[in-house]
């Protein structure tokens, strides 16, 4: 006979448990090995296999792979979330695989939603879920960066072409004019003091699930910093059974998604020669006049050496080449029934399009849980990563787009020559990509270290300990060297600047979770935290370097030490909350939830605010009416009301900060301090209020499921900056006097068209709309109404940021030349602005709202094909019915034939254009030049598109392998816009200074051992 130790075993819920003790006494006790796979072969790792009738378990690893000893004649029960539970009977073998069937019953699936985890079916919020396989199929720096256009409600655009360049994300959209719109992130249950920055130091690979917390109700547990929604991040954890090591790696090449059509030299020299146009009776200038002979047009000798010899300078070709990108990830996971764990090392390259242009980032993670007995549970979520970001120098897209195509980029002996021309202001872009001549540095060391400690007081509650000290080093290292656009010859200088953070969660956290009879569900969560935050910074520029080759490094030997600077900023927030659940008879749900934050950035009688949030849901989908029926497979309903703030203080705000002032004493000058601010200890949080509508839905047997959401968001309190006289000395003072509206729609849908043994096909699809409204601001007319800021471009009933100018309707052409000068003193070959009040004259009152950068829709679908062993997706991004502004088209469209220009159909005499205004040298810009800058942002991407194929098992344990997978991926192979200036997907204005979108083909290799 034989004695198995109890402490093997571990409960469903994957809690470990040591009973020191003895099991009953069995006959005979066979080991079990075998695998865990779908229907497709593939492994599925965390899968529960259970003795019948015992506590004895297992889980399989991240291959699928598990050892059980059982009793011969024992029955073992396989399950796993989104799969049919099995049940197996154990013979006299030793090898036992087990192939489970796909569930599409998914509401047993266990969702994160702060503080604790809910069954799907349970929750009465609006959360969306992103899983690993999902963040994991699109190869970029950022897990945020995947999440874009896969979940509704969720709008993610890039923010320029850098690498590692930080996306702007908004999770139903913006709710504040002057205050940050950023969510929060959660990572591993700790609040992040470092905003969206704390995402880029996480590696993709590392994550098991990302939940995005959108309405109020779901995000009132996080008070004063859930205003503009919550994703919380939740990385891998051990497993119990075989330890797996695995390798994930990938290497592509990049190019430039869209090149700019610029004016080549010949082109150039013809807007130079039309820009000329003079009278020659009158020696004036003249839109119907001739046009000089070229002696007269190019007066610098190398313009027309070019011009007589055909030559021409592409620029941009010279400056934008081939990037590269590249990622490896080795990652140990394992453990027995008391510890688990799981250890990364990852590495991630990007080198841009642009020399001098790349981010690498390596990150270590040990994700540690250990049971110590059946009472107290520890454990730790160690990262420790280090990020080099090269930024670049603007100048080298500036002056590539602006420099004069006749120029020439090399002297005879193949140097650079700084100036192409004789124009003084255009440099040779090239020179910002010597090594060494332009340095933008900027590196990051974070150590993240949250640990825990859990508490198992009585059955159905526990207390839990969470700490995290979040340490970060930032040093910013610019260098510019004296063949530079930016000195032009002069000395070279330098700066450096550093910063340390020093952040802290400590949270205690009671929970209770208890079953009243078969209809009575109960689930209680209280929580006492305190955060804070010390960021200590200091920065040095100086000027004329000795020697270029020190950099930044040696900055004590400049001739002229130029700005010093130093900063000191602390602030703390203590909270207490509570939440209730309460499940009857698995029909009718419901939620409450209070929290309390007090800040160290308000004053006194205003440090504390408080965040209600309630929610309910109704499982009708279990009432007796639908139980004989096979079309619904779930329905649900949800209503949610809650109140969550914004961190819209900054420290110190309150009391007046200080600035230095310079004032004569007789004809002594001298320095001093006065108020920069007048103090306002009224000051308080940006409370924003919502409403969520909300129905679940599943159709025949949830091969068709999703989810619909209709929500009001109304913020109040907003922080504006109200005129005062100038008698009190100050122009304005800070107060929360404005508010917003915010309302929207999202849908959700998941499809399973095909199902079958060597063949499946899954849809993903979602798609979002939400609008924007100021209903409140400073100014009142007599009544006392909010009335339009004309000057910030803030109106009542309109989005926070809108386009506000006049309306480009044509060009005044050669029969017009009465009307354009009595309605807009111009000339033909001008811009003609439409009259929109009808008075036959141009006035500051045509002006108008032309659009705004918020779009009709935004969402993607994704397609995923499985066919044997090979596996296809490609997923579409759209964003439509948004304006965007392209400053490039007026900044770089001047058309006064100094420097270049885009490759525009622009009015001659001979040419009656409509669309662009005539060439004029003495004219920097043309006059109303801003209304060519409007264009339809509107863009469909396909975003992504992969290929693999996984190695059948049998072939690849056969080379020591567990699993095995190849595959090949296109990042933005291609978009449709009719915007065809660079990539219309940037947030904020595009200029010439903008780095161009990349593309990226990609092979990539996943392999277990």
């Amino acid at each position: 006979m034989i004695v198995i130790p109890t402490s093997m075993a571990i409960n469903l819920d994957g809690m470990a448990r040591d009973h020191n003790s003895y099991a009953d006494v069995v006959d005979v006790l066979i080991i079990v090995t075998g695998r865990v796979t779908d229907q497709l072969g593939e492994g599925i790792p965390g899968a529960t296999i259970l003795v019948q009738g015992t506590s004895v378990g297992t889980a399989t690893d991240i291959n699928g792979e598990y050892q059980i000893e059982a009793q011969e004649g024992a029955v073992l029960v396989v399950s796993f979330v989104g799969y049919k539970t099995k049940q197996v009977t154990v013979g006299n073998q030793t090898q036992l695989d087990i192939v489970l069937e796909e569930d599409f019953s998914s509401l047993d699936e266990v969702v994160v939603v702060g503080y604790g985890s809910q069954e799907k079916r349970n929750i009465t919020g609006a959360i969306s879920s992103l899983d690993e396989k999902s963040i994991k199929e699109i190869p970029v720096a950022s897990a945020v960066e995947a999440m874009q256009g896969q979940v509704a409600g969720v709008d993610i655009v890039s923010s320029g072409g850098r690498p590692g360049q930080n996306p702007q994300i908004l999770i139903r959209g913006r709710r504040s004019i002057s205050a940050s719109n950023d969510p929060l992130y959660v990572i591993d249950g700790i609040p992040q003091t470092s905003a969206t920055s704390a995402i880029f130091d996480i590696n993709p690979q590392d994550i098991t699930s990302m939940e995005v917390l959108k309405d109020a109700a779901a995000t009132a547990i996080y008070g004063s910093r859930g205003a503009n929604g919550v994703i919380i991040i939740t990385t891998k954890r051990g497993s119990t059974g075989k330890t797996t090591v695995s390798y994930e790696g990938y290497y592509g090449i990049s190019n430039v998604t869209n090149m700019v059509d610029m004016m080549n030299g010949q082109q150039y020299a013809a807007m130079k020669r039309e820009a000329r146009r003079w009278d020659p009776d009158t020696g004036q200038p003249s839109w119907n006049g001739v046009v000089p002979s070229d002696e007269q047009v190019f007066l610098d000798p190398t313009e027309l050496e070019s011009v007589n010899m055909g030559r021409s300078t592409d620029w941009l070709d010279l400056i934008i080449g081939q990037g590269h990108q590249t990622n490896h990830q080795v990652s140990v996971n394992g453990g027995s029934e008391k510890t688990q764990f799981n250890i990364s090392l990852g590495y991630f390259n990007e080198e841009g399009i642009v020399d001098n242009m790349d981010y690498t980032r390596a990150t270590a993670r040990i994700n540690l849980d250990h049971s110590i007995s059946k009472v107290f549970k520890v454990g730790t979520s160690f990262l420790a990563s280090f990020a080099i970001q090269n930024w670049g120098s603007g100048s080298a897209i500036g002056e590539a787009v602006s420099n004069n195509p006749l120029g020439v980029p090399f002297n005879e002996d193949g140097s650079l020559r700084f100036l192409p021309t004789n124009d003084g202001i255009r440099t040779n872009p090239l020179n910002e990509l010597v090594p060494g001549a332009y340095v933008d540095e900027r590196k990051s060391t974070r150590i993240f270290a949250p640990v825990y400690m859990e508490a198992k007081i009585v059955e159905g509650l526990t207390f839990r300990v969470n700490a995290g000290p979040d340490i970060r080093y930032n040093r910013i290292g610019n260098f510019r060297a004296s063949q530079t656009n930016t000195n032009r010859g002069g000395p070279a200088s330098a700066s450096i600047e550093n910063q340390a953070d020093f952040g802290y969660t400590v949270e205690n956290i009671l929970n209770f979770n208890k079953n009243f009879g078969e209809n009575h569900s109960f689930q209680a969560t209280f929580l006492q935290s305190i955060q804070g935050l010390r960021t200590e910074q200091h920065g040095t520029e100086v000027s004329n370097l000795p020697y270029e080759s020190q950099l930044f490094y040696d900055i004590g030997t400049a001739e002229v030490k130029g700005n010093l600077s130093s900063r000191l900023e602390e602030w703390t927030l203590s909270s207490y909350m509570g939440r209730v659940n309460y499940d009857f008879m698995g029909k009718y749900l419901f939620q409450a939830t209070l929290r309390s934050d007090g800040s160290s950035r308000l004053g006194p009688g205003k440090k504390w605010a408080y965040f209600p949030g309630g929610s309910m849901g109704w499982r009708v989908i279990e009432e007796g009416f639908l139980r004989d029926q096979n079309l619904l497979t779930e329905l649900k309903l949800r209503v949610s009301y809650g109140q969550v703030g914004n961190t819209s203080v900054d420290p110190y705000q309150t009391l007046g900060r200080l600035r230095r002032t310079v004032y004569a004493l007789g004809d002594t000058p001298y320095l001093g301090f006065g108020l920069n601010e007048i103090p306002n200890s009224d000051l308080g949080w940006e409370i924003s209020a919502t409403t969520n509508l909300g129905v679940d839905f599943g159709f025949f047997n949830n091969r068709l499921s999703g989810s619909f959401e209709y929500y009001i968001t109304n913020t109040t309190d907003i922080l504006l900056e109200r005129n005062l006289p100038y008698t009190s000395g100050y122009q304005n003072i800070l107060q929360n006097i404005g508010a917003t509206k915010t309302n929207g729609m999202e849908l959700t849908l998941n499809a399973t068209p095909i199902d079958k043994m060597n063949f499946r096909w899954d849809v993903q699809f979602n798609v979002s709309r939400y609008r924007e409204q100021i209903t409140d601001l400073v100014f009142r007319d007599e009544n006392g109404n909010p009335i339009d800021d004309t000057g910030n471009q803030w109106f009542i009933g309109q989005p926070i940021r809108v386009f506000f100018d006049y309306e480009k309707i044509g060009i005044w052409q050669a029969d017009e030349v009465d009307m354009a000068r009595e309605m807009e003193n111009k000339f033909p070959g001008e811009i003609r602005l439409k009259d929109q009040d009808g008075d036959n004259r141009i006035t500051p009152d045509d002006r108008l709202v032309l659009g705004s950068d918020v779009p009709d829709y935004v969402g993607g679908i994704t397609n995923r094909f499985q066919i044997k062993n090979f596996d296809l997706s490609f997923f579409f991004f759209y964003r439509m019915g948004h304006m965007i502004r392209s400053r490039f088209h007026d900044s770089n469209n001047n058309l006064e034939a100094r420097y270049n220009n885009l490759n525009v159909d622009y009015w001659t005499i001979d040419n009656p254009s409509n669309a662009n205004p005539r060439p004029n040298v003495y004219q920097e810009f043309p006059r109303d030049s801003s209304t060519r800058s409007y264009f339809d942002g509107s863009f469909v991407k396909l975003r992504n598109v992969t290929l693999g194929y996984n190695l059948p098992v049998s072939l690849a344990e056969k080379m020591a392998m567990s699993r095995l997978r190849i595959y090949a991926s296109a990042q933005n192979p291609v978009f449709w816009s009719t915007f065809d200036t660079w990539d219309p997907e940037l947030a904020g204005d595009i200029t010439a200074g903008s780095i161009p979108s990349a593309r990226q083909f990609l092979l990539g290799v996943n392999v277990s051992f």
